[in-house]
């Protein structure tokens, strides 16, 4: 995106695996599954943590100009545009334990070196995550028969007050298999903040020009938990900026995060009317961010409920600036066949949004979450 001091637009990109950058590099001895994240060496041959084979074909692949990443349920694509000569965006995806991690970063195209301060910060996000979840194990799996009764779980209340019950809605026959004792939505809030942390921490190191600013991005993830006997799957997201997660569930749609923009925040305030959020001349200019000249990069955290199936979305605004409703986001979506998978709602949504006028970079991780 293009913006005035707080800005961003076009960058190399990451996935875990670095996708893209090839600018940053935290460890040349110790590689990380593309899978799961998991530390791995030169000389291993399989992932000891999933089982991913190390020598076979790599779940990444592309350049800085235009990568993806297919982890089945969960995949990402990045793309530089139409209009920008570089691409500063950056994602991260891992599955560990039946979670699924996705966090994009778009870096602010005024300050010189953000290319490489999105794919530091993606990289070094997508590590704490993963091993924060890959810390509290695997969890234990609960077949559907010895779970209660749907309802009564503080989840279930959040469920039907963002859901009104429609006549013609069938409940699903058969519950899904549930997780005890895994990686909670909690445990999600927590490791966003130590995630962000580390990812600030990693971009200070980065040097900045000379006279100019030091160099920043966004930061938006998405953790999806699977089932508890107690209720649903939950995703829990935290942000900074103004990349964004959608939430398109079977009954209802939702943005998840709220830019931090100047515009927003004045729209919020009652300064400005609300629907000037977007088209303001200050739409994109950013109030939060990381990087230098920040002292507070605390992320935002939300938790909810999801409904399977359903699509949770992270991308950065090269794609929600051509579709910025959620009912317009999920309108795309529904353009696929129903069980399209998750690398075919990625690539549907580039190509929508280089379609549109490819102004800016575009970054989308989709997971497809079906129980």
């Amino acid at each position: 995106m293009t913006v005035d001091l707080n800005p961003h637009d076009d960058a190399p990109t990451v996935a875990y695996q670095l996708t893209g950058s090839g600018a940053f590099d935290p460890d040349d001895d110790l590689g990380r599954c593309p899978v799961c994240a998991a530390p791995v060496y030169s000389d291993d041959h399989y992932c000891e943590v999933c089982g991913h084979p190390l020598e076979g074909p790599d779940p990444a692949h592309g350049d800085a100009d235009h990568s993806e990443v297919d982890l089945g349920e969960l995949a990402g694509v990045c793309d530089r545009g139409v209009r920008h000569t570089t691409n500063e965006d950056a994602m991260g995806l891992a599955v560990v334990y039946g979670t699924l991690i996705a966090v994009v970063c778009d870096g602010v195209s005024t300050t010189p070196g953000s290319g490489q301060a999105s794919a530091a910060a993606a990289a070094t996000a997508m590590a704490v995550l993963a091993d924060a979840v890959r810390a509290h194990g695997p969890g234990h799996p609960v077949h559907h028969d010895t779970r209660p009764p749907r309802g009564g779980s503080a989840a279930d209340a959040m469920l039907d007050i963002l859901e009104p019950a429609y006549p013609e809605y069938d409940e699903p026959r058969t519950a899904p298999r549930a997780i005890v004792g895994g990686f909670s939505p909690e445990d999600a809030e927590a490791a966003l903040h130590a995630a962000v942390d580390a990812a600030q921490a990693t971009i200070a190191q980065l040097s900045a020009a000379e006279g100019r600013m030091a160099p920043s991005c966004t930061f938006a993830a998405a953790i999806v938990t699977p089932p508890t006997p107690d209720g649903p799957g939950m995703v829990t997201v935290g942000w900074v900026g103004d990349s964004r997660v959608y939430l398109l569930g079977p009954r209802w749609c939702e943005r998840l995060t709220s830019d931090d923009t100047w515009a927003a925040e004045a729209a919020r305030a009652g300064l400005i009317p609300a629907n000037e959020a977007e088209t303001h001349r200050r739409a994109h200019t950013l109030t939060r961010w990381l990087g230098g000249d920040v002292e507070d990069v605390a992320p935002h955290t939300e938790i909810f409920p999801i409904e399977a199936p359903a699509t949770v979305l992270v991308c950065s605004d090269g794609l929600w600036n051509y579709a910025s409703r959620p009912d317009v986001m999920a309108s795309l979506v529904n353009q696929l066949p129903p069980r399209c998978t998750a690398i075919d709602v990625a690539r549907h949504l580039v190509d929508f949004a280089i379609d549109a006028g490819g102004h800016d970079n575009i970054t989308v991780v989709a997971a497809r979450v079906d129980h």
